[in-house]
């Protein structure tokens, strides 16, 4: 079917509804309701009595509330009646005048009857030269170069007069005669391609420019009346409480629904009034990529702030399109801006960061927890020895940023979170049978600090880089903040420790002396396949030397490369002490 066939038959079955449209806009329009309710003898619908024009000639109508008078003289402006005797038909009158430039006042005679009517024409010369009509008149716009009218054209007769609460959805030459270039676009307003111009002007005139038949949106909810609710929502776009012509041409249009704007990209009619470099900026949401901003925001109204199709919080109005992501905003642990509005970390429109973000990574990150957190924020900024991700600005390593089963928003369990990097360290760990504490408890922070610390290997105590580190308890902090600070204190002892012979403190022998040895050249810090996390090598310069320790049954025997193989004994010491 053709397109001119397919329009055709698309305003067949509108133009019942524009009947009954143009029937309630005809029965509450200012002239058309007075003459129904006017008790004066003669009422003249047009022009208005105090109206000032920019148009010489109009046609003047009106109604006579006597259905005996059968004509009306006319005096004091020149017209086309023979001999100034207009001739009333079913109590309307109508008669083409030509006015003076100035005032005019026009006198009606009916019968014993007598109405003036002063109109003002200010001539377009005039007018460009600043002259304006006096403040008693009001404009008044009237369609220029009239014809005469004939009042059944819009107006049925009924009992010998003429109903004007209901009207005739009439067609009209105004595309075919001086508006030729008017409904050829894609899109036409259902009036427009019926023909029927009296739908939304008033070919009596009217107070509104281009002879609107009403003010603003009124005229559009005349027939659009399902729209007047959506309206009165609690935040309303500027345009429309301005009237809906400054979005859609109230004749044609290239784009559905008569928009103003070009192609088939909403945002090209946005854009006429709203920045769009904020909407071009390198990561754009996906709506914003495709020019659909009424994919998120309601043109008209909403209860919603920003006109939002659904509440900001708790990503309600981003669960609309993300639902397959709603799971992972709640878990147990959800992040607070998550809970809020997901417009805290993510720019709606674009960015310039991945995601949207308002800032790249951990910047973005750092807006919040620099002030909640100024112990972190010390510790990321101003480390001697930062934790790689950290340094990265890499936050989302660790932790998840919306939602998460750990504390912290840690992607999963700290052992197990850590082990994703540290994989070597993992083998390690899953093939050994003596665990550090810590390590067994899955708590790498017990040692670590993992945004970043002033001790190597971003330890949260001091421990000693150094092989051998002359005694002072202060040296191995780190250990002390568990084990017990005295444990290398004093050189016999029969509680501190098992590692002795008889009463012979062997940590003593080991660590208290000018050139100790430091805890981790016999213990892995982390795990070992032997006893007391003993560690199968010694790391020594760019050699090692290998450990092996046997448990007895009140001591061990220990081989190492660093000395002959000794043997411990609590009950039956074999060691005889050297200092």
């Amino acid at each position: 079917m053709k397109a001119a066939e397919l329009q055709t038959k698309h305003l067949i079955h509108t133009l019942p509804l524009l009947a009954l449209s143009l029937f309630l806009l005809f029965v509450t329009l200012g002239p058309q309701s007075s003459q129904a309710s006017s008790p004066e003898a003669i009422h003249v619908v047009s022009p208005p009595d105090g109206a000032w024009v920019t148009e010489k000639k109009l046609y003047m109508a009106g109604v006579i509330n006597d259905k005996a008078i059968t004509q009306v003289k006319i005096k004091g402006v020149k017209n086309d009646a023979p001999k100034g005797i207009i001739q009333v038909d079913a109590k309307s009158f109508g008669v083409t005048i030509t006015l003076a430039k100035g005032t005019n006042t026009i006198t009606l005679i009916a019968g014993k009857t007598t109405k003036k009517v002063k109109v003002y024409y200010l001539a377009p010369d005039l007018r460009k030269k600043g002259k304006k009509a006096p403040k008693e008149f009001n404009r008044f716009y009237v369609h220029s170069n009239p014809t005469k009218m004939d009042c059944k054209e819009c107006h049925k007769k009924r009992r010998g007069k003429f109903n004007f609460k209901r009207i005739i959805p009439s067609t009209s030459n105004c595309t075919t005669k001086c508006h030729k270039d008017m409904g050829k676009s894609a899109h036409v307003h259902g009036p427009v391609g019926a023909g029927i111009c009296i739908s939304c002007h008033n070919p009596h005139g009217s107070p509104e420019p281009m002879s609107i038949a009403r003010t603003g949106q009124d005229l559009c909810l005349v027939c659009h009346q399902a729209k007047k609710a959506e309206f009165e929502q609690d935040v309303i776009h500027a345009p429309v409480k301005e009237g809906c012509i400054s979005c859609h041409n109230p004749h044609e249009s290239s784009m559905r629904f008569q928009l103003r704007g070009t192609g088939t990209s909403v945002s090209s009619l946005c854009f006429t009034c709203h920045e769009s470099k904020i909407f071009t900026k390198s990561h754009r949401h996906g709506p914003v990529g495709a020019g659909d901003c009424i994919a998120c925001h309601n043109p008209h109204a909403s209860k919603n702030k920003n006109l939002l199709t659904a509440s900001p919080e708790k990503g309600e109005v981003c669960f609309r399109c993300h639902k397959d992501r709603k799971q992972e905003f709640s878990m147990k642990y959800v992040h607070e801006p998550v809970e809020d509005d997901c417009n805290n970390c993510h720019d709606p429109h674009s960015s310039n960061a991945r995601y949207q973000l308002h800032q790249a990574g951990g910047e973005l990150c750092l807006e919040c927890h620099a002030d909640q957190n100024p112990e972190i924020m010390d510790a990321i900024t101003n480390a001697k020895f930062q934790h790689k991700p950290v340094a990265d600005k890499n936050c989302t390593a660790c932790h998840r940023p919306h939602s998460s089963q750990e504390k912290s928003l840690l992607k999963k369990k700290t052992q197990e979170l850590c082990f994703t990097c540290h994989e070597e360290l993992a083998d390690e760990i899953k093939g050994s049978d003596s665990l550090h504490g810590p390590v067994q408890t899955g708590d790498c922070m017990a040692c670590h600090d993992v945004h970043g610390s002033n001790n190597s290997r971003i330890l949260k105590r001091y421990f000693p880089e150094e092989f051998y580190k002359d005694y002072k308890p202060g040296n191995y902090d780190l250990c002390f903040g568990c084990h017990n600070k005295d444990i290398a204190k004093k050189k016999f002892t029969k509680t501190l420790t098992n590692f002795r012979d008889g009463e012979y403190n062997l940590h003593y022998f080991h660590v208290n002396r000018k050139k100790g040895r430091n805890c981790v050249a016999c213990h892995d810090p982390h795990a070992s396949t032997q006893m007391k996390h003993i560690r199968t090598e010694v790391p020594f310069g760019a050699w090692s030397y290998p450990i092996t320790i046997t448990k007895t049954k009140n001591g061990a025997t220990c081989v190492v490369g660093c000395h002959a193989p000794k043997t411990y004994d609590r009950k039956n010491p074999k060691i005889k002490p050297s200092r």
